[in-house]
């Protein structure tokens, strides 16, 4: 009996356009048709990676320049890829 490799389906939109809802609904379905799934986010997923999207998401006084927003994002996709996706 040989391993089958799972799907990998992303939601993605702008805040407040019903991602969570559809989300959800999604999970649902796929749950009562006996199909086992993890879910996660990004940026976040892993407890460092979660650590880094407050730093994104946080107002402060001090501004971030894009570059150092940029690598804190790749940053916590790299985190979340080795500890999350690429295990699953």
């Amino acid at each position: 009996m040989g391993f089958r490799r799972g799907k990998f389906i992303t939601v993605e939109g702008a805040e407040g356009v019903g991602k969570s809802t559809q989300i959800q609904q999604l999970k649902s379905t796929l749950e009562s048709c006996g199909i086992s799934l993890r879910m996660t986010r990004e940026p976040g997923g892993t407890p460092l990676a979660e650590e880094i999207r407050e730093l994104l998401l946080v107002k402060r006084e001090e501004s971030m320049c894009e570059r150092a927003e940029l690598l804190l994002v790749f940053a916590a996709r790299a985190q979340h890829i080795a500890q999350v996706i690429e295990p699953a």
